[in-house]
């Protein structure tokens, strides 16, 4: 026939054979079945004895998740019990930065996912910076054990340190950073080219790097705290630093990128900045030409340390989580968890480091630089402050409410609105020079029909107003001058706000507003819905130049879930203080501290 093909070709028009005369192919079905049931009847076996299941949700720093995760993954492979009751846990990746201040408000699924039952900071320093909130220092446990350590180091390029005398001791100290910075001389003082010495330093806000190295310049004396002394160190890094970026990851990643060129354009990139030791060695593992070398301060330094916290009675806490999370502690502090961290370059929970801890990946195996003293709660907190008031470009607008409720007392003779003022007087005055910031109150029908006035326009700190004041003079002055009465007209007032500073909107800086307030909305005058709010600031957050607007809730009639709805919904975090005795913290933690929310 003219038109047909070979015959041993078969038409693609044909149905499939039944099953069971292929042979073959039925002998797969019948072996995928078997092991079917196997894996059923082995689950049933060995979870049958199980009373019940308990679960625990593990809120843990993104550079150890996954470590977390693969031990996890063999953790309950053996099937865990406690007490009949098998046990599981979930692992949530979250920075630390964002966690502490999360915690100090009601948890917010929306934002930040189920509620944890542990969490693991990088370091015990984002510990002491959330527990100046008493909300988050209730809940953090005596009991902090450290899964594993890794020193705070000064990264450099090798051939640099090698001038130094690495990798034998190199007399290096964080002060150095900036003295060397002054010296234009000073790598051609060493024989190592003409390039200047200059450094990279990462956001302490963001980055724990460069917060442990922050805290280390800033106590000079290792005393534990740092007084107003020692905050002239904190200004003489800003003046010197060459460069400054959000974390250690922009760092590497820029610096990979000079070192695919050459070697000379990793040796101009940066003569050293804040890192992890881990992060040293994780660099040195992609071979680059110029390998990075930890250099050690001789004053010491923190560690991040990872410690893991149950936390203590949450209001969203089971008694099941606790038990599921003190079970997988257990795995994960035994040889198993201890082997992963330090094939990972960590170190163990008592310093110790692994076989990854050599001078071919940069780093050394003794370190004799002991821990620095830890600071307190309050020189963690004005230290950071200190550093984003002088660093970050700023573009503010201040809200505060002086509804009738900031009458209240709530500290002897001293009201709501005293400790306002007293809060919102010690931030203003942090703002260096060359701040905008602006200040404005509200309550109901404040001019005319409007729920809020400007008391001071916004403008920049140095600015001379008609009286002679400079701005932030004038803002001190007015402060102090407030009183309170009327209700709370917060939706319209907020929406104002937010498109002030939208109509003096400046790139590259932080234009954010920070909304203090007492209560709930209960304007009596009509406005703004929530619902008509929200979607305000949903339009103004896509607009591609956005102000979140940190809403700070204060006393125990503040409504939280409300603000932290409008706050996530601009893009940002709300904090709060149900007691409002700590007021003056948690502004400046809104203020100075708060950031960008999930997706920013």
């Amino acid at each position: 026939m003219a038109n047909a093909g070979p015959a041993s070709v078969r038409s693609h028009r044909r149905g499939p054979q039944p099953l069971w005369r292929s042979p073959i192919l039925m002998g797969v079905v019948v072996v995928a079945l078997l092991a079917a049931v196997g894996a059923v009847a082995w689950d049933f076996a060995t979870h049958r004895g199980c009373s019940g299941r308990l679960n625990a949700t593990i809120a843990a720093s993104p550079d150890i998740a996954p470590i977390l995760d693969q031990l996890n993954t063999e953790w309950s492979a053996t099937h865990p019990q406690v007490d009949g009751a098998c046990v599981a846990v979930t692992i949530e990746a979250k920075d630390s930065a964002l966690m502490a201040t999360a915690l100090s408000a009601p948890w917010d699924p929306a934002s930040y996912g189920p509620p944890p039952d542990v969490w693991v900071p990088a370091s015990s320093v984002w510990v002491r910076q959330a527990s100046v909130s008493p909300v988050v220092e209730r809940m953090i446990p005596d009991r902090q054990p450290s899964l594993a350590r890794t020193p705070s180091v000064i990264a450099m390029p090798h051939d640099l340190a090698a001038a130094l005398g690495w990798p034998g001791d190199v007399d290096f100290d964080w002060p150095d950073l900036a003295e060397y910075s002054r010296q234009p001389g000073f790598w051609a003082s060493r024989g190592v080219g003409t390039n200047p010495f200059t450094f990279t330093l990462t956001d302490p806000g963001t980055s724990t790097a460069g917060l442990l190295a922050l805290m280390a310049i800033a106590d000079a004396n290792n005393d534990g705290a740092v007084d107003a002394g020692e905050q002239a160190g904190v200004l003489d890094l800003r003046q010197t630093m060459h460069r400054y970026v959000e974390d250690t990851g922009d760092v590497v990643t820029a610096l990979g990128k000079a070192d695919a060129k050459s070697v000379a354009s990793a040796l101009a990139y940066t003569s050293g900045f804040p890192a992890l030791e881990r992060d040293v060695v994780a660099y040195n593992r992609q071979n680059p030409h110029e390998q990075l070398v930890a250099v050690y301060p001789t004053s010491g330094s923190y560690d991040a340390d990872y410690p893991y916290l149950i936390l203590n009675d949450p209001v969203w806490g089971t008694a099941a989580g606790p038990i599921a999370a003190a079970a997988f502690l257990g795995y994960v502090r035994g040889p198993v968890g201890r082997a992963a961290f330090l094939d990972a370059g960590y170190r163990d929970a008592n310093r110790v480091g692994g076989p990854q801890l050599v001078p071919s990946n940069g780093v050394q195996q003794t370190v004799e630089y002991l821990p620095r003293a830890v600071l307190v709660p309050d020189s963690v907190e004005e230290t950071k402050t200190t550093w984003t008031a002088v660093t970050r470009e700023t573009n503010l607008l201040l809200v505060l409410d002086v509804s009738g409720s900031m009458n209240v007392k709530i500290a002897g003779t001293q009201t709501r609105l005293d400790l306002a003022k007293a809060a919102a007087i010690a931030a203003v005055k942090k703002f260096d020079a060359q701040a905008d910031v602006g200040l404005w109150v509200f309550s109901t029908g404040l001019d005319g029909q409007k729920d809020y006035r400007v008391v001071v326009p916004l403008g920049q700190m140095s600015d001379r107003m008609p009286d002679g004041n400079s701005r932030q003079q004038e803002m001190v002055d007015q402060l102090g001058a407030l009183r309170a009465g009327g209700n709370t007209g917060l939706y319209d007032t907020i929406a104002a706000a937010q498109l002030d500073v939208q109509g003096h909107f400046r790139a590259n800086a932080t234009n954010l507003v920070v909304v203090l307030t007492d209560g709930a909305n209960d304007d009596d005058t009509g406005g703004l819905t929530l619902p008509e709010l929200e979607q305000q600031l949903a339009k103004t957050r896509a607009s591609g130049r956005n102000v979140p607007v940190v809403t700070v809730g204060f006393g125990a009639d503040a409504d939280f879930t409300t603000l932290q709805d409008i706050s996530r919904t601009s893009g940002t975090t709300s904090v709060g203080t149900p007691s409002g005795f700590d007021i003056n913290e948690v502004l400046l933690a809104g203020i100075f501290g708060a950031p960008a929310g999930p997706g920013e």
